[in-house]
């Protein structure tokens, strides 16, 4: 019984040999002939060509107040035309020590320590066009009656992206149709 079970394991053995007995790693054996080239692909769109980031500091004390609304307008020429119609603008702001997108939103909770909830949320966003930009703090209650550290200063960074080409198309992402079209897809 033993001899037959050393017989088995000897002829696997052989049998895995000369199955890989072409397959060597060292390249070593016969090569194919190289396929053709394929074909050249279609030219992409350009790059985009003009980016330029711009930094602020937002205070609630320079800001205009308007009930839950707290804003500043900063004058940016490089928001034109062409940024506002084919282009984009991102929004940062700095926050122990990293660069969080905007709009952002947070809840302030309650000071009641038996009462596990929110009392009251705050947004930092912003809003643009041509030459401006007008980051801001939005409260569900008025901006007066918040805490000073719920609205500190902050430091911002506007992305001002020129001719952004696709970028506020409005494409319809849910439609195979839609992205096809827009982004000049084949089938």
């Amino acid at each position: 019984m033993e001899q037959l079970s050393r017989l088995r394991s000897i002829t696997l053995f052989a049998l895995a040999m000369f199955a890989f007995s072409g397959c060597d790693s060292t390249g070593v054996g016969s090569r194919g002939s190289d396929g053709f080239d394929g074909r050249d692909g279609v030219d992409g769109a350009d790059g985009i060509v003009n980016v330029r980031s711009v930094n602020f500091t937002f205070s609630v004390d320079a800001a205009v107040i308007n009930g839950t609304v707290a804003s500043l307008q900063f004058d940016v020429p490089a928001i034109t035309a062409s940024v506002v119609d084919d282009g984009a603008v991102l929004m940062f702001f700095r926050d122990q020590g990293t660069w969080t997108a905007m709009p952002f939103t947070y809840g302030v909770e309650s000071e009641d320590p038996d009462l596990n909830a929110v009392d009251y949320t705050v947004t930092l966003s912003f809003g643009y066009d041509d030459g401006f930009i007008e980051p801001f703090y939005e409260s569900s209650i008025d901006i007066d009656m918040l805490p000073l550290d719920v609205t500190p200063d902050r430091e911002m960074k506007a992305v001002i992206i020129d001719a952004f080409l696709l970028g506020k198309k409005g494409v319809d992402h849910s439609s195979w149709e839609a992205v096809k079209e827009a982004y000049n897809l084949e089938d």
